[in-house]
């Protein structure tokens, strides 16, 4: 669910109490729809998050740590301008809308005091942060800019006037009575759900809410409004007198709803119509409001840049794939040529019976049944001019041929190589494990590099380290990409560790690290190697994968290759059939045996 006017009030009455006559120290925008302020206090700091994101849009404070880009965009410059080593004085909602006002006070470039009101609209599509002086109303800035191509009702733009969202025709929960209640159902279409006429009716109450305020009453959300009676108004009316007193009293209680794993919703009261689904109360609604936001936020991130970065890798894949066709072709041109040598041999040895001319019928000789055959000729040219014209051509397709074997063979090292790391982008499980893939892409020249603080830093290692496990005592390590494998196997592996590979498909490395080298090695360790490794391949859903293992000193990296690639020798092979559910576990306890 978004947020809505009621929990939007419960975030602003936090804020309130917990920024208010902090200064903002620092400001940041790590991406195009989300704004950082360090805002420091006596006795605490705190970073407060606004993102104007279509499907995530939020304020709080938040602890999450955010990649900054090299060059700070426009929107940030005019807020560092406006409001760094300003004051906040009020935290407000607008109404009981989803708008929030940030009332800084500081002193302009004149040294004189100044007021400043960063506002954030938290509405879905529509949601904004503009930035605006008071004094005149005037737009300084904003993270989306709205010409009149994209909004007829307002602009937002630097320079012109602010003009809040256009206004709900809906009535304040504190000024409603219960006659007026009573009327707007009975005026209500008779077809119309419960839910959805306090929906449409009291200002700051989303779906969610007003299914819990009938549900609470004792209805059906969805029932119709027909079957209800004065008894069932009554019992209405004293749960929205409940939540006015919660409201009124500030006495939240910020409530996450999980099923099983997954976060399904949140308000700041307890969800009686989930009563079935564990609920967890938090300690602040800006906990809560990034957990719930905050994780499908990064959920949506790792999808979005999960699918930019496989559709490079197909379209890499695609382009190897066509120019391998065209090379196989050509290595086939060069096998159906062998009869122009024949042609050229035949006219050749025919040459004093030959007639120029558009063809010749000679004996093919090379035929056990020596029959005829009719040799096209140009008119032209003589028979000794046609005979080493098809010399030629067969050997220009020979030679064309060689080449084009060479040319396959590395084609379908690279489209070897592309399919790795399309395995490791699905092995990817944080934004840190597709930004080594992405690395990796731009390393082998595929993307264009980013200025980021991670180019800096040596090629030969990732820039996020592999994974480490343990079973018992013993250490585990698995790359979780190219660069991780290379850099497990070749800088951290050493000459009597074990080394694990998925046989002759893409796949992580896995390393036991065994440093005693008397230490014998029980099946049950290995078997939880080979599982690792083979569930961190491109056949982790397939059965009874081979997996190869031998000694590390067994492993050779040839010069030149790609990230990943090593030769091995010595090897056993393992069978293994991978259960994800079982490695899921292993991966979130830190490693232990399969039963």
């Amino acid at each position: 669910m978004s947020l809505d006017g009621i929990a939007i009030h419960a975030l602003a009455d936090e804020l309130q109490q917990r920024l208010v006559g902090g200064r903002i120290d620092k400001i940041q925008q790590p991406d195009p729809s989300t704004i950082l302020l360090s805002i420091r206090q006596p006795g605490h700091n705190d970073k407060l998050l606004l993102s104007c994101n279509a499907q995530t849009a939020r304020i709080g404070i938040t602890t999450a740590a955010k990649t900054n880009p090299a060059q700070p965009p426009l929107f940030c410059m005019v807020l560092r301008k406006h409001l760094e080593g300003s004051k906040i004085v009020e935290i407000r909602q607008t109404g009981w809308e989803r708008i929030i006002h940030i009332v800084c006070e500081g002193y302009d470039e004149l040294g004189e005091k100044a007021t400043r009101i960063l506002i954030g609209e938290f509405m879905g599509k529509h949601s904004n942060l503009i930035l605006i002086n008071p004094q005149t109303n005037t737009i300084l800035d904003s993270a989306r800019r709205l010409g009149i191509e994209m909004s007829q009702y307002r602009q937002v733009l630097p320079g012109l006037t602010y003009i809040t969202p256009p206004p709900q025709e809906k009535h304040s929960l504190f000024e409603l009575t219960q006659e007026q209640l009573i009327s707007f159902f009975l005026e209500a279409p008779a077809s119309q759900s419960l839910k959805k006429i306090l929906l449409n009716t009291i200002a700051g109450i989303g779906p969610q809410t007003a299914a819990e305020l009938i549900y609470r009453s004792g209805l059906n959300p969805d029932d119709r409004v027909d079957f209800l009676g004065q008894y069932d108004y009554d019992r209405i009316w004293q749960q929205l007198l409940w939540l006015r007193h919660l409201l009124e009293q500030k006495a939240y209680q910020p409530t996450l709803v999980e099923d099983g794993k997954k976060a399904v919703a949140f308000a700041p009261f307890p969800l009686q119509q989930l009563e079935q689904l564990e609920q967890t109360r938090l300690d602040s609604m800006s906990q809560l409001v990034e957990l719930f936001i905050g994780r499908k936020e990064q959920s949506n991130l790792l999808a979005q840049r999960s699918g930019d970065l496989e559709r490079i890798i197909n379209r890499e894949m695609e382009r190897c794939e066509k120019k391998l066709a065209l090379q196989l072709d050509k290595v086939q041109e060069g096998e159906d040529a062998e009869h122009f040598k024949i042609w050229g041999e035949l006219l050749t040895a025919n040459l004093y019976q030959i007639k120029q001319g558009a063809e010749a019928q000679v004996v093919n000789y090379y035929d056990p049944d020596q029959q005829l055959i009719t040799i096209p000729m140009q008119a032209n040219l003589t028979p000794n001019e046609n005979a080493q014209k098809y010399f030629k051509k067969y050997a220009k397709a020979k030679a064309g041929a060689q080449q084009s074997i060479v040319q396959a063979e590395h084609t379908q090292d690279e489209l070897n190589y592309l399919d790795s790391i399309k395995n490791s982008l699905r092995n990817a499980q944080t934004p840190d494990d597709l930004q080594d893939v992405r690395l990796e892409l731009e390393g082998s020249g595929y993307v264009k590099a980013r200025l980021t603080k991670q180019n800096k830093k040596n090629k030969k290692e990732p820039v996020f380290k592999p994974l480490v496990l343990h079973y018992g005592d013993i250490e585990i390590l698995v790359g979780k990409n190219n660069v991780q494998n290379d850099y497990v196997t070749t800088r951290l592996a050493r000459n009597n560790d074990v080394w694990f590979h998925a046989k002759d498909i893409p796949g992580s490395h896995v390393i036991i690290r065994n440093h005693q080298e008397q230490r014998e090695l029980t099946t049950d360790v290995l078997d939880f190697a080979a599982h690792l490794a083979a569930y961190f391949s491109k056949s982790r859903y397939s059965a009874l994968v081979p997996v190869d293992y031998t000694l590390k000193r067994h492993v050779h990296k040839p010069n030149g290759a790609k990230p990943g690639r090593v030769i091995y020798e010595n090897q056993k092979t393992i069978y293994i059939t991978p259960d994800e559910e079982a490695i899921q576990q292993i991966l979130q306890q830190g490693g232990k045996s399969l039963d």
